[in-house]
């Protein structure tokens, strides 16, 4: 494989036959890099070549339990070696392996099960209970949890597999694994990527973005079952031979800068919130030695300037922020040797071109906010569809362009500027949040006849989410029943995704044809905010 040679369009050559696991742990032993650190995790470091075992053995666990190439496997591990080992051994067997949040709750797990029909669960005993609820009615034979307790736990599974396998010859257009993102209608969306993504994703971001090379340390304290860390904080450093830290258990601005101490990392990925959290840290500047960073990644959400400055200021580190999606990875990009215009997304990465079009699909003047796309000729970068929903993904590929669902703008030095989300999905530290889905949920309370969601500008999380809530006949508002309603749609759905904000109102405004107008609610609501900010 020559990672120094570029196809006509910018791609790095991808064979026809390719496996990530092969691409990212393999290669690297069978070139004699075998003793070099590839993960520490909790102060043990595990080696390439100890990653390789292991991930044979998980893979020969899987043939062991008739699991056969191409079905999936469905992790809720969190972010730790388990999970790495379970997604690398999935690869090697050719199976499909889907990251989830520990987070979901049994609603979103039967949507998952019964949308992906995975055969395999991995979970840790505290968050198996949604799984047991639900599996009833799946594809779902196996679940096995982490631990010595039981024929189908990790360690009993584990011990008794040979640490021998042959890593199949995977089509690097063949399904390697599948993320769930909030979709429009509410529903888990399954986006689907094949084994040639790592190249064409982790390769400009490698080389253009941020100049990864073997003898970096990365890190990045946020969960593997979003695109963003999947990428950075493990696919892509192990491509190039480098080292990833990881922190199980919550995240703790302290504890994340004291790991950088630890273990002197050169590069940190996070996103905004977590960059504005670790700023706060009294005098954190001094009372860590951080100066082992290099750089810093940001993506997820627009990075706003006062963070840059201040990470420049006070830490002496360049944040390079870039814009991604689920459906691909970072794809524009403040790269190194590029002037940073702060606020900006940067310029497209290698390898992509992107463009505003407006209504009729035409491109956009300079400055004119529009629809960000990608050109989308078969990019081995860009997911191969949705699951079960080709008529989703045609809705979004049309005329040979990905439209991203985004609105932005491009300046006259060919800079581009993100506006906002083209439909109402919401971001709220940096999750994509289905105001459907959290409708639904609100809903199901028996006090509540009916909800409207919406993101409002918060200085800490970016977006807070509101909802507007009326209620059924004969009932009205109190402390004790907003408190009640909260409690619930967090028991529902994950926390991440339950509103910061409740308003009981007496109607919600409407089109004539019964939809509610989302759009009203918020020109409302930022006229309100606006009104009590100017207030004396």
């Amino acid at each position: 494989m020559n990672y120094d040679e570029l196809d006509t369009r910018g791609y790095l050559p991808v064979p026809s036959t390719f496996n990530i696991a092969a691409a990212i742990v393999d290669r690297h032993a069978r070139a004699g890099r075998g003793a070099k650190v590839a993960v520490w995790c909790n102060g043990r470091a595990y080696t390439y070549a100890e990653l390789q075992t292991l991930s044979n053995r998980f893979a020969n666990v899987l043939v062991g339990l008739g699991v056969r190439r191409g079905e999936r496997v469905l992790l809720r591990l969190g972010t730790n070696v388990h999970a790495m080992v379970a997604i690398l051994g999935c690869f090697k067997l050719g199976a499909v392996v889907i990251p989830s949040s520990t987070l979901l709750r049994e609603y979103e797990l039967e949507k998952i099960l019964g949308n992906s029909d995975a055969v395999v669960a991995l979970s840790t005993p505290e968050a198996a209970g949604p799984i047991q609820a639900v599996r009833a009615g799946t594809a779902l034979r196996h679940l096995i949890l982490t631990g010595d307790n039981g024929e189908y736990s990790w360690d009993f599974l584990m011990a008794r597999a040979s640490g021998e396998f042959a890593t199949v010859g995977s089509s690097a257009r063949e399904l390697a694994f599948i993320m769930y993102t909030s979709g429009t209608t509410g529903e888990p969306k399954g986006v689907e990527h094949a084994h040639r993504w790592v190249l064409g994703t982790g390769d400009p971001v490698i080389r253009d973005m941020i100049g990864l090379t073997a003898d970096d340390i990365c890190y990045q304290p946020q969960d593997w079952s979003f695109m963003y860390p999947l990428g950075s904080s493990f696919l892509h450093p192990l491509l190039v031979g480098a080292t990833v830290v990881i922190n199980e258990g919550r995240y703790d601005p302290e504890r994340v800068l004291w790991t950088i101490e630890r273990y002197r990392v050169t590069v940190f990925a996070a996103v905004p919130t977590i960059y504005r959290s670790l700023a706060a840290v009294p005098h954190a500047e001094s009372r860590y030695r951080i100066r082992s960073l290099r750089l810093g990644m940001s993506a997820g959400e627009a990075l706003p300037p006062d963070t840059f400055q201040q990470w420049q200021e006070r830490f002496g580190v360049t944040l390079y922020d870039g814009f991604g999606q689920t459906e691909g990875h970072i794809f524009i990009a403040n790269r190194l040797n590029m002037p940073i215009k702060p606020g900006s997304m940067g310029k497209p990465l290698r390898g992509y071109e992107a463009a505003i079009l407006n209504d009729a699909g035409s491109p956009q003047p300079s400055g004119e906010p529009g629809y960000l796309v990608i050109r989308n000729a078969d990019h081995p970068g860009l997911a191969l569809g949705y699951r079960k929903a080709p008529e989703r993904w045609a809705a979004v590929n049309r005329n040979g362009w990905y439209y991203t669902q985004d609105i932005a703008y491009v300046d006259d030095d060919g800079y581009y500027w993100y506006v906002a989300r083209a439909d109402d999905l919401i971001k709220s530290r940096a999750y994509l949040i289905s105001p459907k889905e959290v409708e639904s949920a609100l809903v199901s309370h028996p006090a509540i006849l009916e909800a409207a969601v919406i993101g409002i500008p918060g200085a800490v999380l970016s977006n807070k989410i509101k909802a507007f809530i009326t209620l059924k006949a004969g009932l009205q508002p109190s402390n004790e029943l907003h408190a009640h309603i909260r409690e619930y749609v967090r028991a529902v759905i994950a926390p991440y995704k339950a509103p910061q904000e409740l308003e009981f109102v007496s109607e919600l405004p409407k089109t004539a044809t019964g939809k509610i107008l989302r759009r009203e609610l918020r020109a409302r609501e930022l006229a309100k905010r606006t009104a009590d900010a100017s207030t004396p």
